[in-house]
């Protein structure tokens, strides 16, 4: 089996609360079984606007299937999607693997 990285990155309002809104989500979501990890990156370019990374991690694609509808139907995570100005995408992804023409 493949693990499955889910990778969002983020425009989010203007709030000095948001860090606190996305730690509870982060706390209620990690505690579901299936989830493996939900790290956050923040871009560092000050002559552009700021955006996160928040990269979700599942052991296979049929976990994370069944487990990320749940993501928007929780009270804490609904309040951090409730943050997020735009979307700018949102997908799953696993590691490539060339395929060699040798």
């Amino acid at each position: 089996m493949t693990t499955i990285t889910e990778i969002f990155v983020l425009k989010m309002k203007d709030g000095a609360h948001v860090d606190a809104v996305r730690e509870a989500a982060r706390k209620d979501f990690v505690a579901l079984e299936g989830v493996t990890s939900w790290d956050t990156l923040v871009s560092v370019d000050p002559n552009r606007p700021t955006l996160y990374t928040d990269i979700f991690t599942f052991p296979d694609h049929e976990t994370a299937s069944r487990v990320t509808p749940q993501f928007s139907e929780r009270p804490a995570t609904k309040a951090f999607l409730a943050e997020i100005d735009d979307i700018v995408v949102g997908q799953f992804f696993q590691p490539h693997k060339p395929e060699t023409t040798e």
